[in-house]
């Protein structure tokens, strides 16, 4: 059986999100259309058979695969390599035939369940169902309540192989502020984010002149790493997925 097949396989036999599994924290920049090819992330339903998960592990499902079911991403990984920039990259374009899953990149976040990357059916830079997304587990409950902290971020964008985004963000958690830029040598996108007590964080983003806003979650102990995304609702080609960990 070849690979795609293969991927098919994973991704149609998976069961609905869980809705009950604690502390996931998940987003993406377009909503899941039961009725077009869209895609949708959250974490997988516990299941036993050939493709067995305990639950709860981050995901994504295509519309088109088991009406949007969802498969763990440490299972995809599986399948395919990442390439020296830590991204996974999935190329099954089309528009309608079962096959058509699209064009998925994304990468694992260091020491940490948790994903982010972008998802469109074409893998064009001006297909509109582009969507960036993050899903992870373990959100964090013990957020510090004062100090400064700096987190070494890539991002994903248009991923061609080698242009993934790098840069630095800063969280003042006294302050309640998370703010900084990722970039590469065509797009620089900047965030000024509120952190919240529930281990979240979300404000403004900019891409040139291009406004629009960010949301994400810290994870892990103490805040250890984060994910989230960028949306630029006038123009989702600039939609943007980062993640990262926390400088010692």
């Amino acid at each position: 059986m070849n690979k795609v097949k293969v991927l098919i396989a994973v991704l149609g036999t998976c069961g609905l999100v869980a809705q009950s599994i604690a502390v996931p924290g998940t987003g993406q920049t377009q909503k899941f259309d039961p009725n077009n090819q869209s895609i949708r992330v959250g974490v997988t339903e516990p299941r036993s058979g050939g493709h067995p998960t305990p639950g709860g592990e981050p995901g994504i499902g295509v519309k088109s695969i088991g009406k949007g079911s969802i498969t763990s991403f440490s299972g995809l990984a599986r399948y395919v390599k990442a390439d020296e920039n830590g991204i996974h990259k999935i190329s099954v374009p089309g528009s309608s035939s079962h096959e058509g899953m699209g064009v998925f990149n994304f990468s694992k976040v260091a020491n940490a369940d948790v994903y982010f990357g972008e998802w469109s059916q074409t893998g064009a830079v001006n297909d509109t169902t582009h969507t960036a997304y993050y899903s992870g587990k373990d959100v964090t409950t013990n957020l510090p309540t004062g100090g400064i902290a700096t987190y070494t971020v890539k991002g994903i964008n248009q991923y061609s192989g080698s242009n993934a985004l790098h840069g630095t963000f800063t969280a003042d958690f006294g302050q309640k502020r998370l703010t900084g830029s990722i970039a590469n040598s065509a797009l620089t996108v900047d965030i000024n984010s509120r952190i919240r007590t529930d281990g979240s964080f979300a404000g403004r983003a900019t891409a040139g002149n291009v406004v629009g806003t960010n949301s994400g979650h810290f994870f892990g102990d103490n805040a250890a790493s984060l994910a989230g995304v960028a949306t630029f609702a006038s123009d989702h080609s600039k939609d943007t997925a980062f993640g990262g960990t926390k400088n010692p």
